[in-house]
Order: C-alpha cells, then structure tokens, then sequence
C-alpha cells in the first residue's frame, strides 16, 4: 500500500464542489498523486475526477477506490492546483471547473448512460410518441448510449420518455463514462524488410499486386505510409499481412504530433536595431529577466501604435529563453495569431506553438502534451493558452491587454486574463509584461499604486533604413514623409496621422442623409484614384440599441447610473441594465424638443452595400464575426487585404487589433457613437480605445494616412481626447469618474443571474 493511502478527488460532473476521499488500492496503474486524473464511481455513476491532495487517514469509515488512473504523469503540477484554488475563492467559481482550464478538450470523456430493451418489451408498451420513437429505435438498432439516442431522434424529448419506460422496467438504464475523446495519433507504415528489394523473387504469390508493393517500397527506399501504399498500388491491408508474414515486408506504427504549424514555412529573420525608446525600455525589462534569483517583476507597456512594442516581446522571450525558462505570449483574438505566430517562428524556428478554440481537439491535445513533455519553448495563443503547463516558466505577455477578450465571459469560471497572469507570475517568479496603445484604466491604476512598473513608447516608427529603401521603391513614397530618429538616420519614423471629427447633425442639417459623411467621401475618392486602401469600422456588427437625438445628439441615460437606457421594442420601454430604471420612450427630446428622436443602429451589411452604390468599382472585404467563424478564415481575409487584393475593408473590432497594414491611408469610423453609448460603464473607455486603435491602422506605411471619425457628440471627452492621441489626459479623467460613482477600480461590482 501507499504511505498515503488515501485521495482526496475533485469529481467533475458530480454538482459539488468538495472533495470526496477515495483509497488508492493496489495496481491501479501508476502511481497516484496531486493532480493526476483518475475515474472513481460517484453513486451509480462512474465519472473523471483530479486528485487534489493524498492523505494518510480518512475522514470517513469506509472509502471507494479508485478505478483507473488514466495518465501516468499528473495533469496538472502543484502549482496548477494553488492557481485553481486562487480562481475559484477570487471568482467565487466552483473549484472543479477552474481545475479544467489546464486540461485540453476532450481529454475528460463524457458521463453518459447505456439503453436497452428488456427481455420481452414491444411498441405496445409505449404510451405517448416520444417513447413510442425510442422503443422502435431501440428495437432496431440494439443497445445505444445517449449521445447515439440524441442524434438518432433530434427534437425528441427521449430523457423523459427513457425516464418513465425505466421506472415501469421496459428498458434498463446503465451508467457509463466515455474514454477520452483524444489520444495520441499513430500513423502505419510499411518498408521492406532487410536484404528484399525490386525483382525479389515471390514465390506462391501469383497476384500482380504483391510484385507491384515490393517494387513501389523499393523504388521509395523508406518506410512510407500504408494509405500511400494503398493508393499507388491497389492493394489491401490482407496483401500487405501475408507479405509481413514470409517476412517481405516489416508493418511498423509510429506515433505523431498534430502541430497545426507543420508544413508551414517561416523565414527566419535577425533582430533588428532598437529605437532609442526601445532600448530605453529593454534596459528596464532585462535585469528582470536575468536575475539568478528570479523574482515576480511586472511591467505595463504603453506604447504607441507603431511604436514596436512586438520587437520587446521578441527580445524578452529570447532572453527568457537563452536562461532556460519558457515564455506565454497571448493575444486577444484568434484574428491576430496568423500575424504574430509568422514573427515569433520567424525569429524561433521549430520552437513555437500556438493554442487556440478554432483548433481540432487533437492539435490541442498534442500541443498540451509538447508542452508538458518540454518539446515547446514559446507557446502562442488566446486566453486559454495561459493555462498551458510550460514549465518552467519565465514570461507571461499580454498584447492588447487592454482588449475585453481577455474576460472570460461564460461558462465559469469568469476570470481575467490579466490577473491570472500576474498572479501566475507572483507564484512562480516569472516576469509579466502587459502591453497596450491603450492601456486598460484597471492596468494604469495598478500602474499608479506601484504593483507595476509603467514603460513608455511614445514615437511611431516607420521602419529601419533598408527596409524603408525597399517600401520606398515599392509604394513610391517622397523621402519627405517621414524623419530619421537616433544615431545615423537608420531609423524613422512618422508622428500619429491626424484625426478629424465630423459633426453628422450638421451633416443631416446640410442635406446629407447618407452612411458617409462628404469628408469621408472625398477621403476615399482620393485614395482609390491613387491606389491605396482603406478601412471602414463599425463597433458592431449588429445593431445598437440606444436613443438618439438626430438634432442636438442628446442621449437618454439612467438618472441614478448615468449610463444609456436600452430601448427594448416589444413594450416601447427604456430599461437601464444596471439599476433596471424604467421610462416610456419619449415622444420629443428632453434637451431640444425634437421629434427626430429614435433608437439608433447599423450593421457592417448595410455599409457593405452603402460601398457597393456610392463606390462601384471599388474591391471590397468584409470582415466580421459572420464572414470569418475559423482561423483559417480570419487568416485568407487578412492575407487578401495585405495582398492588395481589396481597396475596402468592412469590419468590426476584430481590424482595430495590432494588425500592420502599410497600404492603408484612410480609416473611417462610421459612428462612434454606438461604442459611447452601450449600457456600460466602461463604454467611454473603450470608445477612446476602439478610435485610438481603429486609428492606428492608419499611415503605418511611408504614405501616411488620415483618420475620419463620424459621430453625433463630437464635444465627447472620449472622442475629443482619441483625436488629439491624449491617452494621459483621458485616463486620469476617467479615473476621477469612475472613483465619484464608485465603479472599478475603486470598487468591485457583482452580478446576479436570476
């Protein structure tokens, strides 16, 4: 027996959230410890559980055993198990499901139950259609699992008709628990055996197909994989049996990692020279990285769009790698991981994987297996690849972190990204460098209080002298449009490109009803006369629902919140989703007495076709939640646009996230409004972060660029402050808001689901 006989279990799927003692008997596998997976029965159900703790007595007289180990390695270390813990007393989540972030979908099978017909039953026992259904599938497809039952009858409910044929003991209900949906992959081969090659003779082995497999495996000189085998020869897996019989042939399996990067192919790439504002912050980042006694040191990156905040990530992650330790690098949105997985591999070749929700089960299963073997060094991904079991580990990044991608929203447990990462770099003493053109008002406020230290890039570059030569000659670019920074002239760079607010009330007074203002017009005019692009953002790709003054721009809000009432149709209510204020919808404007007052919305289809009438010619992209639902998809979009393939881009925040596009020199934001104006007290935020960002994807290039922003209050702080690139002034006039009306940081709120 163990010295620790006993296991404390977390059990997923039991509806608790305590541990239950369990006795390890003998044989059951491997030896069992903190944080290894194990099926144990649970009831009349046998389900998947985490050991958590050992122990040497239990609190109980008699104990289960456990059945199975099912992995030989824990699955998650010690300190995955402290973090979990952390999460579910921070996030009040229950323990179980904080336990699952670090494991890859698939790897806990299903519980499930197994139906059949009892000796003696018939369709005459059913007595409602339901169960009349699944006696006659039963009947003729034998025994089945629930999962097979929901997919056989759609739009059935056979739970309840299952429920009542077993209490009068029609069929029987049997408990099971599915294997894992994933395991490793094995691919088949087949070579010829030592001192065999082409003319062989074959003796008793009349058909033609055995000469052609020996000459087609002597003519590859290798093993070569059986579906190969079969397609250039005919054959069957029963030829190639009786060749591996007489010893012809030798038949070897081999297991293989699905990398979603294999095939690909990066060009390495040096590392460039700093800037002197990045040298500035590298000195301030390194000695972090390089104490012989690491120690938790966190850093909040403001930089700039443009400013190459990427290339200290580069450089960190080098660094953390050559003291060997491992780095996280995420970012917010699978849209950006095409781009930044091409740089990280191009400066790390062979070292780097990527985790993402648009993989299959099994990449992400293999990538969590490379990285717990020691196979992986840098680890690229959205919020669930901070879980991923790198170890050990010397840097955590968060790009964008200001983005609100990083909360997860649902199902539980709802944490942040952000505090997961610091708290991952407090335990484990790795560094964390947060980096943002907009830095979250909950980041800067640490920033302020001492937790981290604030880093700044305030300059835009364009590029360093060779690279400059060549746009140069590619886009034709006068040598006037941008202006040397440091030593030597070798790098450039170019200031924000301007912003310019249109009032669309004066607009509307002017005559002009369309999606476009004129300045907006000619902007574009002139970009496609010349050749360059251009994007038009809208915040969402839906529709908002707030009401608006089309005359004086006035916007209903809550008395108590002061944040917009929502305009629900059905019963012509105005609702405040904080404090459930209600009011009917006026008839005129409180503040000019306007009757043009009305729920406002627009979605990127409506501008798609506004483009198609007002610019015919024009090639045009959109991209959205609707138009790419894959990576792959938000990969082909991006590579389109970059390619010069399209001179319009639609979309949504998705082309407002870190993308490099140095064809573009318009950006049109058609209202920015409908980011001011959710019910939410971070609305003015991430308006100010949604332009500053959107605004960013102009003039990255030699050409430069311009920003139009449309909007019906343009005397907004958020919307005046975006133009003039003021994020200081923004935020510490936030701040002052959010601490009067006791809102985050100052305060934490909670929601309650009813």
């Amino acid at each position: 027996m163990p010295d620790r006989p006993f296991a404390e279990v977390i059990v997923f799927s039991s509806g608790q959230d305590e541990a239950f003692t369990y006795h390890i008997p003998e044989g059951v596998g491997g030896p069992v410890g903190p944080g290894s997976l194990v099926t144990v029965p649970f009831g009349p159900r046998r389900l998947y559980g985490i050991v958590v703790a050992l122990a040497e007595t239990s609190p109980v007289a008699q104990t289960k055993a456990i059945e199975a180990l099912i992995d030989a390695q824990p699955v998650l270390t010690p300190q995955a198990l402290d973090l979990a813990r952390w999460m579910s007393a921070e996030w009040l989540a229950p323990l179980a499901a904080c336990l699952a972030l670090w494991l890859p979908p698939g790897l806990v099978g299903d519980a499930d139950v197994r139906l059949a017909l009892n000796p003696g039953a018939s369709l005459e026992a059913a007595k409602t259609p339901a169960q009349r259904a699944l006696l006659a599938l039963l009947a003729r497809r034998g025994p089945l699992r629930g999962g097979q039952v929901a997919l056989a009858l759609k739009g059935v409910d056979w739970r309840s008709a299952a429920q009542q044929l077993v209490e009068r003991r029609v069929i029987a209900r049997t408990p099971i628990l599915a294997p894992p949906a994933v395991r490793p992959k094995r691919v088949h081969r087949v070579r010829l055996a030592p001192g065999v090659g082409p003319g062989q003779a074959l003796a008793r082995l009349r058909s033609p197909t055995y000469r052609r497999i020996v000459d087609f495996l002597g003519a590859e000189g290798g093993p070569v994989e059986i579906s190969w085998v079969y397609a250039e020869t005919g054959c069957t897996r029963a030829h190639l049996d009786r060749l591996a019989e007489r010893g012809l042939v030798v038949l070897e399996a081999e297991e293989v990692w699905r990398d979603p990067l294999a095939g690909r192919v990066f060009v390495p790439a040096e590392p460039p020279p700093l800037t002197p504002d990045q040298a500035e912050v590298w000195e301030a980042i390194r000695p972090s990285l390089a104490a012989d006694s690491p120690t938790c040191a966190a850093f909040l990156l403001h930089g700039v769009t443009g400013s190459g905040k990427t290339e200290i990530y580069l450089r960190a992650v080098a660094e953390t790698l050559a003291r060997g330790r491992r780095a996280l690098v995420l970012v917010p949105e699978i849209a950006l991981t095409p781009q930044t997985v091409e740089r990280f591999e191009a400066r790390f070749p062979g070292r780097v994987g990527v985790i993402h929700s648009a993989l299959s089960p099994g990449e992400r299963y293999d990538t969590w297996r490379r990285a717990r073997a020691g196979a992986l060094d840098v680890v690229i991904g959205a919020r669930s690849a901070l879980f991923t079991p790198l170890a050990p580990l010397g840097l955590v990044v968060l790009d964008e972190e200001h983005d609100a991608s990083y909360k997860q929203q649902s199902p539980p447990p709802r944490y942040h990204a952000r505090s997961v990462a610091l708290e991952l770099g407090r335990r484990l003493g790795a560094t964390v460098i947060l980096g943002s053109a907009t830095p979250s008002l909950e980041a800067f406020h640490l920033a302020q209080e001492g937790a981290m230290r604030l880093l700044q890039m305030p300059r835009r570059i364009v590029g360093h002298a060779r690279r400059l030569r060549d746009l140069q000659a590619y886009v034709r670019a006068p040598a006037h449009s941008y202006r040397p920074l440091g030593d030597g002239g070798q790098v450039w760079y170019r200031p924000l490109p301007p912003v310019r607010i249109v009032d669309l009330r004066a607009e509307l007074r002017a005559g002009n009803r369309s999606v476009f203002s004129r300045a907006l017009q000619e902007a574009l005019d002139q970009a496609l006369r010349r050749g360059e692009q251009a994007i038009l953002f809208l915040n969402r790709r839906g529709s908002a629902t707030f009401v608006l003054c089309r005359d004086c721009g006035h916007v209903l809000r809550c008395p108590r919140c002061e944040i917009p009432l929502t305009h629900h149709a059905p019963q012509r209510l105005l609702i405040c989703h904080r404090c459930n204020y209600r009011q009917a919808q006026p008839a005129r404007c409180p503040v000019c007495t306007s009757e043009r007052i009305r729920y406002f919305g627009l979605g990127t289809e409506q501008v798609e076709q506004a483009v198609r009438e007002r610019w015919p010619g024009a090639r045009l992209l959109r991209w959205d939640a609707d138009t790419a639902r894959s990576a792959a998809a938000h990969a082909a979009i991006l590579r389109q646009f970059m390619d010069g393939s399209a001179d319009v881009l639609v979309g949504t925040q998705m082309i407002a996230k870190g993308l490099d596009l140095p064809l573009v020199t318009v950006v049109g934001v058609i209202s920015a409004d409908t980011a001011l104006n959710l019910p939410d007290f971070r609305a003015r935020e991430r308006t100010f972060q949604l332009l500053a960002q959107v605004a960013g994807r102009a003039g990255r290039g030699l050409l430069g660029g311009q920003v139009i922003v449309q909007t019906y209050r343009p005397d907004d702080p958020a919307i005046v402050a975006a133009a003039r690139h003021d994020y200081a002034g923004f935020a510490l006039a936030e701040l002052a808001f959010r601490r009067t009306h006791a809102y985050p940081p100052y305060a934490r709120l909670t929601r309650l689901l009813y």
